[in-house]
């Protein structure tokens, strides 16, 4: 489904799933939160309905952000059109 280069795997160090999003296009049994803004290449805020007990979630001044290297990686591959279709299906 979504391939990231080695060297993201590598930053990667604390995901607790296995990094399922890249077969499943899912975090674990979740799905994938929902991309509303990317700041940068590395930090982007989220929707997320569930927050899940996830070490690279930061919640931070009322708004959700993630800075999971690989899915700061899926969201770059994704590119803007895919994310608008994201955003409006929920």
């Amino acid at each position: 489904m979504f391939s990231v280069p080695a060297e993201i795997l590598k930053q990667t160090t604390q995901c607790r799933h296995n990094f399922s999003c890249l077969e499943t296009g899912q975090c674990g049994d979740s799905p994938m939160c929902a991309v509303e803004t990317a700041h940068g290449e590395h930090v982007l805020c989220v929707r997320a309905a569930d927050w899940p007990n996830c070490p690279y979630h930061l919640d931070f001044g009322g708004a959700k952000f993630c800075v999971c290297p690989v899915r700061c990686a899926i969201h770059q591959q994704q590119g803007p059109r895919s994310q608008a279709a994201l955003g409006s299906s929920g």
